[in-house]
């Protein structure tokens, strides 16, 4: 059995959404690990501000080339946080966690927020974003296809880029499986590697010829279609939409995210900066950053959501 399914806002999914951003950019712990620099202590501020989501922080310090440690942590850390010009809350930073978490600060789309932190040294940083409105999936096509023997899903995700700015986005797909025993439910979750057949995906002339064998994890501006609709088209192996057996259930979830210009331009310069260690001779690469008076980032996303599901011939009855 297949199911379409659209969702708009899935606080789970979101934070989900967000889980697989930063696993993507080797995790959480070692986010400084970029900065790293003979220029040693310098602040680091982190938020990835996801539309219905969690409001998270992370507060640290930089540390040298050769250090052990991802970051240093702030013992004595303030985080001051205001949305649309108007102070929301303030708090210690908890030094023991990696990430401070206010369950009780909505993000929305179109909301702006700046984030000012410091330390009893007199350090002081602050960045600002603003949270993008989503570009809803509208629908979702796919066809079978053969190429060279082999089969293949071609997909077409229409949407609609808004006109009279620079949006920039990331697409993520990802496969989960459900699979049911007499006495347990396993899940499996992993990403979809599929092929970038749309010319969106293009690098730009101004990123250079020695770029083309880089994989951007999908990420793409509105350059080309400003102010348009658009069919964004990606191919992915057959077998993720064969049908599952009697007792499971598989979903491909596709993630349409809206990133901020600054959250765009950071991914890119970081994936950038981590296939330059792979060369032997290479220019320093400088990650992006819009934080004043340290480094790190701020920047806002939101996502649509839309999903196939298919069901096996027992499922709902073992489910019921």
């Amino acid at each position: 059995m297949f199911l379409h399914n659209t969702h708009r806002c899935n606080i789970h999914l979101l934070m989900l959404t967000t889980f697989l951003l930063l696993l993507l950019l080797a995790g959480c712990s070692a986010l400084t690990d970029e900065f790293e620099s003979d220029e040693e202590h310098q602040p680091v501020l982190f938020a990835f501000l996801t539309a219905d989501s969690v409001f998270s922080v992370h507060l640290s310090r930089s540390v040298p080339f050769d250090s052990p440690d991802a970051f240093e942590r702030v013992y004595n850390g303030y985080v001051i946080v205001e949305r649309n010009g108007i102070r929301l809350d303030s708090f210690p930073y908890p030094f023991r966690n990696n990430w401070a978490v206010r369950n009780d600060i909505s993000v929305r789309a179109g909301n702006s927020f700046s984030i000012i932190a410091g330390d009893s040294k007199g350090n002081r940083v602050t960045g600002s974003t603003e949270i993008p409105i989503v570009a809803s999936i509208q629908q979702i096509d796919t066809v079978r296809v053969r190429d060279a023997g082999t089969e293949y899903i071609d997909c077409g995700l229409l949407f609609y880029d808004a006109p009279d700015a620079a949006n920039y986005y990331q697409l993520i797909i990802t496969e989960e499986m459900w699979n049911k025993t007499d006495n347990a439910t396993s899940y499996l979750q992993n990403a979809v590697n599929y092929l970038k057949t749309d010319s969106l995906f293009f690098i730009r002339d101004n990123e250079g010829s020695l770029l083309g064998s880089i994989d951007f994890k999908g990420t793409f501006s509105d350059f080309k279609i400003n102010g348009a609709t658009h069919t964004l088209k990606v191919r992915m192996p057959a077998w993720y939409v064969d049908a599952p057996q009697a007792r499971q259930k598989k979903r491909i979830t596709f993630r349409l995210l809206s990133l901020t210009a600054d959250y765009y331009y950071y991914l890119r310069s970081r994936i950038i900066a981590n296939y330059n260690y792979t060369l032997l001779v290479v220019d320093p690469i400088k990650i992006h950053s819009n934080i004043n008076g340290g480094l790190g980032l701020v920047g806002g996303i939101a996502a649509s959501i839309d999903s196939l599901v298919f069901v096996g011939s027992e499922w709902e009855e073992i489910d019921n």
